[in-house]
């Protein structure tokens, strides 16, 4: 429902030291050449590509970053990093054996596949100034449903004529939830507003009256039936609350008239499409008789290894206008397509979904490739750069291999500061969430004053995960808590905290349930903690140590007198 940020916060040195190596590199001047401001083996890194970079740092973040030399340093030396790692990998075949193969394949498919989107959807959508004001309407409303869940068309028909004809509601979502709680309340979903549920669902719900019923929605998951249970809005929106959001609401107008706009195109060209009904049945036969060759990843091969006979592979399975989809396209559509998904088609529909979702991709495939205004430059760049960054995760995959911890380390480790390894305090903390500052210094002097704790969360509280558990959040080491953490070291049970603001538009007060001491722990218990530990300062020591050697091994330079002169608006 309600989405949040994490307790911890990120400071700009944190997320630059998870992101970032900063070791001495080389300051040797790099001979005049304009627009280079570093170099790595084969790559240079241009004036533009740093600070594109660091613009998306910015844009990623958030965070208006301090341009001093060690940031700008450590800017550049994450990308002198990135590119130590492809010449590395180039080095050790990783960059064209088979896994690398299949996984260029799928990354130009992806990048393509983006291009499609953007040149025949997304520049084709308008953002008019209803939507904003829709949005914007949304931002102040929050409503409450239920919802019938179906996993195919068939099924969530069969349900809706079912309470056309007079079932109830709550009956039958006792029968089609398998969760308990969700078979008990009727299908609640809970509070929701804008941007929290499938675009889909959204869509729907806020164009219902109180108590309406819809008709099926496709949703990412499947198929549900909304009942609209309640509504609250801000009783005064004006014009000027309007104006001071209108650049915030744009993005949020534009994401989401871009999410429907790809999904009415989906549902375009599967409806348009001419389907052969026989073949299908036959390739679902097919698939459910060899799941076992049909889930398989096999980097080595060009297609899905199904039995299927020469006389088969023609055999046109979806034709629309002039494109044709045959049993050949979907064996090789079927293999470029992830093994988690291809698990996914355990019931006729939903490989059938599958199997729409794969000429779907084919149909927009053949339109890019023979789009004449494509940028084919910017293509290949982000076929490039997105295949690094498998090359980037099969070098961390590599050092987690190098990586081991015997039983004697465990042991020696913990006999010489066991202290180290104390079990740290932990909370059970309650939290009350509200979107307001003043209502959070009023819910706090209401539970100072002794109110019931319950009492309060439900007459205030946003409808939060944690508030369908009366606010409980579980026994927590206090580091969890981020920058409460200082306050709440003091606290104790019964005690209340607060109010902290930990994002925009959330504010909590925390009430302390239970409180367990420091204390130190036997070896036995100790153990796994002292492995992790160990683990992962060995990783971090043996990556430290290679990434140094692979910066000596392809000369990295920086031209420092460049890359302090570069100026940028971010």
């Amino acid at each position: 429902m309600i989405k949040r940020n994490s307790y911890k916060t990120t400071a700009l040195a944190s997320v630059m030291a998870l992101t970032v190596w900063f070791v001495g590199c080389e300051k040797a001047p790099i001979p005049e050449q304009s627009g280079v401001v570093a170099k790595v083996g084969s790559f240079e890194i241009s004036d533009k590509h740093f600070t594109n970079h660091l613009k998306r740092y910015y844009l990623r973040t958030g965070q208006a970053a301090n341009l001093n030399e060690d940031f700008r340093l450590a800017v550049i030396n994450s990308r002198i990093e990135r590119y130590s790692i492809v010449e590395y990998a180039r080095d050790n075949g990783w960059s064209n054996d088979a896994d690398a193969r299949y996984n260029r394949s799928l990354t130009e498919r992806k990048v393509y596949m983006e291009a499609y989107q953007q040149y025949f959807i997304h520049n084709r959508v308008e953002i008019t100034d209803d939507d904003m004001r829709e949005v914007f309407r949304r931002f102040n409303t929050t409503l409450r449903a239920s919802h019938l869940y179906a996993s195919n068309r068939k099924e969530a028909d069969s349900l809706y004529t079912l309470l056309q004809n007079g079932a109830s509601f709550d009956d039958l979502a006792k029968k089609v939830f398998r969760n308990s709680t969700m078979a008990s309340n009727g299908g609640d979903m809970g509070y929701f507003t804008l941007d929290e549920m499938d675009i889909a669902f959204e869509e729907r719900a806020f164009s219902m009256n109180l108590g309406e019923i819809s008709q099926p929605v496709k949703t990412s998951q499947g198929y549900s039936i909304i009942k609209l249970t309640d509504i609250i809005t801000t009783p005064i929106v004006t014009e000027y609350q309007f104006a001071q959001r209108r650049n915030a609401i744009l993005p949020v107008a534009r994401d989401q008239k871009y999410e429907l706009a790809v999904r009415n195109d989906i549902s375009r060209v599967t409806s348009e499409a001419i389907w052969n009904d026989a073949i299908i049945v036959d390739l679902w036969r097919i698939t459910q008789e060899y799941f076992s060759d049909y889930t398989r990843f096999t980097p080595e091969l060009v297609e899905i290894p199904l039995p299927v006979n020469e006389s088969m592979r023609g055999i046109e399975i979806a034709r629309i206008g002039g494109f044709s989809f045959t049993v050949n396209d979907f064996l090789v559509e079927a293999y470029f397509t992830p093994t988690e998904r291809r698990r996914t088609a355990t019931t006729f529909y939903a490989f059938e979904e599958q199997l729409k979702g794969f000429v779907y991709r084919k149909y927009a495939l053949g339109l890019i490739h023979n789009y004449r205004g494509i940028d084919q430059e910017f293509i290949d760049g982000s076929i490039e750069e997105t295949f690094y960054g498998y090359l980037f995760d099969r070098f961390e995959r590599e050092i987690d291999t190098r990586v081991s911890v015997s039983d004697e380390q465990v042991r020696r480790i913990y006999d010489s500061d066991p202290e180290m390894f104390s079990k740290p305090l932990m909370l059970n903390m309650a939290e009350i969430v509200v979107s307001d500052e003043e209502t959070a210094k009023n819910v706090y002097q209401t539970l100072k004053s002794g109110a019931n704790f319950n009492a309060t969360l439900s007459r205030y509280g946003l409808e939060t995960e944690s508030k369908a558990n009366n606010g409980e959040l579980g026994m927590l080491p206090v580091s969890e808590f981020g920058m409460m953490a200082p306050v709440l070291g003091s606290i104790r049970k019964g005690e209340v905290a607060g109010p902290f603001q930990i994002a925009k538009g959330y504010h909590i007060v925390l009430k302390c349930l239970e409180r367990t001491e420091p204390r130190a722990q036997t070896f036995e218990e100790a153990a796994s903690d002292v492995r992790q530990f160990l683990y992962f300062t060995e990783r971090r020591n043996l990556r430290d140590a290679l990434i140094s050697d692979l910066r000596t091994r392809y000369n990295a330079t920086i031209d420092m007198q460049r890359l302090n002169s570069l100026s940028f608006e971010l």
